[in-house]
This record gives C-alpha cells, sequence and structure tokens, in this order.
C-alpha cells in the first residue's frame, strides 16, 4: 500500500510539472501578431493622414482595408484545422480578453458612426490597445508589451487633448510604433533565441 501511495505521488507530481510547463509554452509570445496587426495600423493612420492632407474623398480607405482584411484574417483563423491539445485556464482566459477586446473594438467603430466624434473614438481604441497589451504583456512576462500599454495609454490622453483629427492620426501611428512594432521585434527575437530558429 505504501508503494502504492508513493507511485501516486510520483505520478501527481509529474502531472502538476506537465501543466506548469504546458501552462509557460501556452503563454509563450512569437511577437509576430503585434507585427502584423501593428503595420496594418500604422498603414491605415498614416493613409488617413495622407488622405487628410490632400482633401481626398474617401478618408477612411485605409481604415476600410484594414477592416476588410481584418474580417479575413479572423474567418481564417476560426476555420482553419487545429492540432488537438487540452485546453488549460490560461488558454480558456487568453480566448476571453480576445473576445472581449474584439467586441470593444466593435463597439467604438459603431459609436464612431452613431455619435462619438472620430477622434475621440481612436483615443478609445489606443484605450483597449493598451489593456490588451497589460493582460498579455503580463501572463507573457513581457515587460516591453506592459511598457507598450503604458505608451498607448499615453497616446490615448495626447489623442483626447488634440483638437485637430489629422494629428490624431499620427500620434496613433506613433503610439502603435513604440507599443507594437518595437515589443513585436523584440519579443520575435527572443523567440528565435528561446527556440533555436535560424535568421536565414
Amino acid at each position: 500500500m505504501p508503494h502504492d501511495e508513493q507511485l501516486s505521488g510520483e505520478k501527481s507530481l509529474a502531472i502538476i510539472h506537465q501543466m506548469i510547463s504546458q501552462a509557460k509554452a501556452n503563454i509563450t509570445d512569437s511577437g509576430l501578431p503585434w507585427l502584423l496587426w501593428g503595420t496594418m495600423l500604422i498603414l491605415a493612420s498614416l493613409s488617413t493622414y495622407f488622405f487628410i492632407s490632400t482633401n481626398a474623398e474617401n478618408l477612411f480607405l485605409g481604415w476600410n482595408i484594414f477592416g476588410a482584411v481584418t474580417v479575413v484574417l479572423l474567418a481564417y483563423d476560426a476555420l482553419k484545422p487545429k492540432r488537438k491539445k487540452v485546453k488549460t485556464y490560461i488558454d480558456e482566459l487568453m480566448m476571453l480578453v480576445d473576445i472581449g477586446f474584439f467586441v470593444c473594438i466593435f463597439v467604438i467603430i459603431l459609436s464612431i458612426n452613431i455619435s462619438v466624434t472620430p477622434g475621440n473614438g481612436f483615443g478609445y481604441m489606443l484605450m483597449v490597445f493598451a489593456f490588451q497589451m497589460l493582460i498579455k504583456g503580463g501572463a507573457a512576462k513581457s515587460k516591453a508589451l506592459i511598457v507598450g500599454a503604458v505608451v498607448n495609454w499615453a497616446g490615448a490622453i495626447a489623442v483626447f487633448i488634440n483638437k485637430e483629427f489629422k494629428y490624431d492620426m499620427l500620434i496613433m501611428a506613433g503610439a502603435v510604433l513604440i507599443g507594437y512594432i518595437i515589443p513585436g521585434f523584440i519579443l520575435w527575437a527572443e523567440y528565435k533565441k528561446t527556440n533555436n530558429i535560424s535568421g536565414n
């Protein structure tokens, strides 16, 4: 009987160790999603600044394209075959964070089309970006993402203070560059180093 208890204890420790290893693997961030979304956000912001400066007819063409590409990418991610794996608490929590993030963005976009000024709307977007980055940065233990969250909050305040919308787009591009792109490169470099991925 004591022998069985010893084996049971060893199995329990092995299971706990496996769960901890799985949790660590699940919160690894390659940085590539931040680079992808950051690049799209910067292009949309700068295109809007350019269209406003040139008195173009469709000021939000860049954001319309961004929205269409986002829908395609989300649909692809939802429909693509996924590897079967045991979902952990961390997996489920991060999935809820992502769902909450996209719902908030949808509501903000809706509000811009109903009653909120575009400038304020994009300020709210930066706030939501920052909140997501803080949670993801904490989960991945990434100081770069947490700093990026602070930068995006500062960008939101700057947008609310600024009164001319076209400069809001420059503020947004700058906040995303520092808050998304730079942490994305840092995370990608760390990910390559950890997983022995060659740069070639």
